[in-house]
């Protein structure tokens, strides 16, 4: 049956890391606990979520079409662009620990400095996604995962400095659910 309150927008949304192992919100109404990290603002262009699956075919002998199909692969990616420079999105399109990093001086003369790694090793993290269309909030939490593709920075004087990365969910520690999704005033069918 047509219902036009089903129809959803991604009219705002936030996107969260923190250690993999921390404690996640089990409703998509809670606020996320101690641990998370808001990363700020992202670009208009908000939360692109692409999942791919990868199956292999069965075939009977003498039938032209498959019996059984098998998913072999199935990988899931997000991909977003922050708009903020903080400690944090530096860590992430860098591949630099946040304990790497120092900070310098005080006031107008504060810096942040890091040195990028020669050989960078996978830095894995928790990811928290709310995507808000007024009061229903769909939430995505990602028990492990990190950045696969970053894209260009731009510098100049018309375009922000933004950081285009995109995650990959990875297995979860300890057999868990690799991803967890909440989705806000959707039922079950009676």
């Amino acid at each position: 049956m047509a219902d036009d309150t089903q129809v959803e927008m991604g009219v705002k949304g936030s996107f969260y890391v923190a250690p993999v192992g921390t404690t996640a919100p089990t409703d998509p109404y809670s606020s996320w606990g101690v641990g998370w990290i808001d990363l700020g603002y992202v670009t208009e262009d908000g939360l692109s979520e692409s999942l791919n699956e990868n199956r292999t075919e069965l075939k009977a002998w003498g039938y032209s079409g498959a019996v059984r199909t098998q998913v072999t692969d199935r990988a899931a990616t997000f991909k977003i662009t922050f708009m903020q420079t903080n400690a944090w999105t530096l860590a992430l399109y860098y591949g630099v620990d946040i304990a790497d990093m120092t900070s310098s001086g005080t006031g107008s003369t504060q810096f942040l400095a890091f040195e990028e790694p020669q050989t960078p090793e996978p830095l894995y993290y928790a990811l928290g996604m709310d995507v808000i269309d007024d009061n229903k909030p769909n939430r995505i939490i990602v028990a492990r995962a990190e950045v696969t593709t970053k894209g260009d920075r731009t510098y100049k004087a018309d375009s922000n400095q933004a950081f285009e990365l995109t995650f990959s969910s990875l297995t979860a520690p300890n057999g868990g659910s690799p991803i967890t999704r909440q989705f806000g005033q959707v039922p079950l069918p009676s």
